[in-house]
């Protein structure tokens, strides 16, 4: 069969053809045959024309020598009757009788001769016209016959002629000229009709000339037209196809020749030019053979060729030439022939393709196969055979021909569990080819044991029908990735830093006990939820490396609690399972257990036992747990919410004083979703000015004078009233919304101590105290912030006092720097709740402070308590060394002031001498002479 692209350039070649040169001579002769027949007919109406023009001139000429006749005939009577009246007649008279008759003789036989053309030219004459001709003639001789003697006698007798003679003679030539008159008659009459019938022919003629015209339109030169415009139209279609294939042919980045029957090339793309060095001019009429030939790297190679163009048979080859620039480069040679519609060979077309890039990354392509270790696989779906590299053989482990090609028998070495895996992909593929077969299984190696494969492939071949015929793909080694797989899948469920299970393990474990508690109604499980407490202090003053190894120890400690045969555990014969869900937070899982009262009786010996100091990198600690407990009674019916719950509880623990549990009530979930609501609330509180500052005063214990006040911030709620400060500050520093409430304090206290200078003057109290939060320590601006405050405010620096607990302050280095920053504008620090954190006495000369204010807690315990009252004068008696200023808070009864003052105190600060008040209710005390309030109820 011929090559589509060879039959379109035969048909190109053969564009021209029969049917062309037929065409073109139909027209030709169509045209030629209409031009004689216009010529045959101009020729015939110029004769006729010709014809008809001498006939009217012999008219003419004949009624013009009729005419001539009845005039000499009219004169001959005048002379005649001149010599009748007048019997003597002259010579001259009869001389003049003598040359008029003569006249009419030559003019008679003038006009019998043109009656004798007309004749001759006009067969179809009128009988009229001869029989009045012949009249005429008659009449004529006989007055020829009757006036030829009166010359003679009148120059014989020389005297008068005879009245016999002249009478005759007057007879004769009125008889002659009635015939003239006759025959004008007649042969004007025949001319008329002549005229008409000459005039009819020629519409006859026009009429005739009119319908062979369109006889000739319709069935000449419309065809003719139409013919001219097919064949137009179809050289315009070749014109514009061999244009385009010209174009596509020129513009193409393949190499294309065509030649003609004899080899010989006749044209050449700009491509071929680049690619084998030979331009238009120098390959034109040489053999393509020689041409590629020379460029070949393997002449022996065009044997081929040159046995293909001998027996006229086209040929594809990849072969390795010389190019232009030297190099050698692999293309792709297709020569096909060209024939035309009778199978006659018109020439051949070439078509070279540089496949140098395509083999190279084909080697590349081997290369990164060969590197990456990838088995090449091609399944033939009709013969039902796998064809495989070796590389995949010797994967697993066979050497070349030891392994049955059949696709039964590959499919064989499938692991069986992965049988089933392996047929649905395969399914899925073949009815989706966007859905890759692509799978991971099991295949068992020569060796007997099972290796993990990973295969992918697609269909790379389909029927008509769509149905497929062979896939392809690669396989490769993935015992290594399995492995990491299974290490990382051990990885997510443990946890990194206690190699507990981690928050998925207790999720699953627990979905599973909330399945069996719904189908075993006899079954019982719970949840317990710790949390230690003040672990947070212990990372922020001893450091997180610490904070790790103490969890590492609680971690320990609960594996060791909770393991069988334990003295905890020992009487009981249910499950149990800890693990580490994220931070400080562990959870301890009791399954199958007979009642809540187990969770209780675990709860309580972990608290015993977590609750022993730890020994961590040279430190001795103490901390105490926080446990929350759900058991199947209130549990909920997924897993989220039975963790959420004992959080719930493990919360209320802590509220209830820390080291202790919690039994979850769904009351508890109440007071929770209230205080979610109370966030919400918060959030909106500063925006809706619901939030306000009061002052409470601070007083020098001796005299009752007024030092300064401290800013405590308090929240008016719209349906709660007023919202205790205990209630709203640690929800404000849970949710971050603490940095922007110290900010509102600071501002306002700022603002309010510029007013009380300006309405107290010297009665104004000299500085004013504002609480620093943890977050607000956070912030790089803090520093500026504080600058900002203060000169807005034109107050000086030593006017502001700002209060931190005595945890924040012995922070890590970063807080104390910024601390650092702040005493150096010449903002007064005071350490508030001194005696409450982890810091030791010792360490108090590490802070960079001015005041330590003391706890309300020893303040209220000092009259009973010797030991709070032995740590009351180790503060002073530090403080006084260290040179800071001292500050009682809480002091709420007149002995607490006065055993204060005696301990050395300097300065106090509570309910006995007045409650916090806003701006007004302050400049009110100090107006009255700040007289302590009453006592509280």
């Amino acid at each position: 069969m011929k090559p589509p692209k060879a039959k379109f350039l035969g048909d190109l070649f053969a564009a021209s053809g029969v049917d062309g040169r037929n065409a073109h001579v139909r027209v030709r002769l169509a045209m030629y045959g209409v031009l004689l027949l216009l010529v045959a007919l101009g020729g015939m109406r110029a004769w006729l024309s010709q014809h008809w023009q001498d006939i009217r001139q012999l008219d003419i000429e004949i009624l013009q020598s009729i005419g001539e006749q009845r005039v000499l005939t009219q004169r001959l009577g005048v002379l005649t009757s001149q010599l009748q009246q007048q019997p003597g007649t002259s010579r001259t008279m009869t001389d003049e009788l003598a040359t008029v008759l003569l006249r009419s003789r030559n003019e008679a036989a003038r006009l019998d001769g043109l009656m004798q053309q007309q004749v001759e030219r006009e067969p179809f004459v009128a009988p009229e016209v001869l029989a009045a001709l012949q009249a005429w003639q008659g009449d004529r001789d006989g007055m020829w016959g009757s006036l030829e003697p009166l010359p003679q006698v009148g120059q014989v007798a020389n005297g008068a002629l005879s009245a016999s003679r002249l009478q005759h003679a007057q007879d004769a030539i009125a008889l002659a000229e009635s015939s003239a008159h006759a025959l004008v008659q007649e042969s004007g009459a025949d001319i008329l009709k002549r005229s008409r019938r000459v005039l009819f022919t020629i519409w006859v003629v026009l009429g005739g000339i009119l319908v062979l015209g369109g006889v000739l339109a319709f069935a000449v030169v419309e065809p003719t037209a139409r013919a001219v415009r097919r064949q137009y139209e179809t050289f315009a279609r070749q014109a514009d196809h061999l244009k385009r294939l010209a174009l596509v042919a020129e513009l193409s980045s393949n190499a294309i020749a065509i030649t003609d029957g004899a080899h010989r090339v006749v044209w050449v793309n700009e491509a071929f030019s680049r690619l084998t060095s030979y331009t238009q001019a120098k390959a034109q009429g040489r053999r393509i053979g020689t041409l590629l030939k020379a460029r070949s790297a393997d002449p022996a190679r065009f044997a081929e060729f040159y046995a293909a163009l001998r027996q006229n048979q086209g040929i594809k080859r990849e072969i390795r030439i010389a190019t232009r620039t030297a190099e050698l480069g692999w293309v792709l040679v297709d020569m096909q022939p060209i024939s035309d519609e009778d199978g006659a060979l018109n020439g051949w077309v070439l078509v070279a393709t540089d496949m140098t890039e395509v083999r190279a990354q084909q080697q590349v392509l081997r290369l990164a196969v060969d590197g990456a270790g990838l088995g090449i696989w091609h399944w033939d779906m009709v013969a039902d055979t796998i064809h495989c590299n070796d590389r995949l053989l010797a994967t697993l482990g066979y050497m070349p021909g030891e392994l049955d090609m059949a696709a039964a028998s590959w499919f064989a070495l499938i692991h069986p569990d992965d049988q089933a895996h392996w047929q649905e992909s395969l399914r899925h593929h073949l009815r989706d080819p966007d859905t890759p077969h692509r799978l991971s299984v099991r295949a068992r190696h020569r060796a007997g044991r099972w290796v993990w494969m990973l295969f992918t492939g697609n269909v790379a071949d389909r029927d008509v029908q769509g149905r497929a015929l062979r896939m392809a793909g690669v396989a490769m080694d993935v015992n290594a990735q399995k492995a990491m797989e299974q290490q990382l899948r051990v990885a997510a469920r443990t946890d990194d830093l206690t190699q507990l299970p981690n928050r998925a393990v207790v999720l699953e474990k627990i979905r599973q006990a909330i399945d069996r508690h719904q189908a075993q109604p006899g079954y019982n499980f719970a949840v317990l939820f710790m949390d230690f407490d003040r672990f947070k202090q212990v990372n922020d003053t001893l450091g997180h490396t610490v904070g790790d190894g103490l969890l590492r120890l609680i971690a320990r400690r609960l594996q060791d609690s909770l393991r069988p045969g334990d003295s905890l555990v020992h009487t009981s014969d249910f499950a149990q399972m800890a693990a580490r869900i994220g931070g400080d937070e562990f959870v301890v899982l009791l399954d199958d257990i007979r009642g809540d009262l187990d969770a209780e009786i675990v709860a309580g010996r972990l608290l015993d036992v977590l609750a022993a100091p730890y020994q961590v990198e040279g430190h001795r600690i103490s901390s105490t747990v926080s446990i929350g407990i759900v058991t199947s009674t209130h549990a909920e019916p997924d897993a989220d919410s039975v963790l959420r719950d004992a959080d719930i509880a493990m919360y209320e623990a802590k509220r209830s004083g820390r080291a202790r549990y919690a039994m979850f009530d769904p009351a508890m979930r109440q007071r929770v979703n209230a205080s979610v609501s109370l966030e919400n609330d918060l959030r909106q509180a500063l925006a809706l000015g619901q939030m306000f500052v009061v002052y409470q005063p601070v007083v020098q214990l001796g005299s009752h004078a007024l030092l300064g006040v401290e800013a405590l911030v308090r929240w008016q709620h719209p349906q709660r009233g007023l919202v205790s400060p205990v209630d709203f500050i640690p929800l404000a520093e849970a949710c971050g919304l603490i940095d922007a409430v110290g900010q509102f304090v600071l501002q306002r206290a700022c603002s309010t101590f510029e007013q009380l200078q300006q309405q107290l003057g010297p009665q104004a109290p000299p500085s004013v105290a504002v609480n620093l939060s943890r977050a607000q320590l956070r912030q790089p601006r803090l520093v500026a912030d504080i600058l900002e405050a203060v000169r807005a405010h034109n107050m000086s620096p030593q006017q502001l006092v700002l209060e931190v607990t005595e945890s924040l302050a012995a922070q890590d280095q970063a807080v104390q720097q910024t601390l650092r920053e702040i005493r150096a504008l010449g903002v007064g620090l005071s350490l508030d709740d001194f005696g409450t954190g982890y810091s030791s006495l010792s360490c108090l000369h590490e802070l960079p402070v001015d005041t330590v204010k003391m706890d309300r807690s020893f303040v209220s315990q000092a009259g009973q308590s010797e030991y709070h009252r032995v740590l009351i004068d180790a503060t002073l008696r530090m403080a006084r060394a260290l040179g800071l200023g001292t500050v009682a808070e809480g002091i709420e009864t007149p002995e607490q002031a006065a055993l204060m003052l005696a301990m050395g105190c300097e300065r106090g600060q509570g309910y006995w001498f007045s409650r916090p008040m806003d701006a007004q209710a302050l400049v009110a005390w100090v107006q009255a002479g700040g007289v302590p309030a009453l006592a509280p109820t």
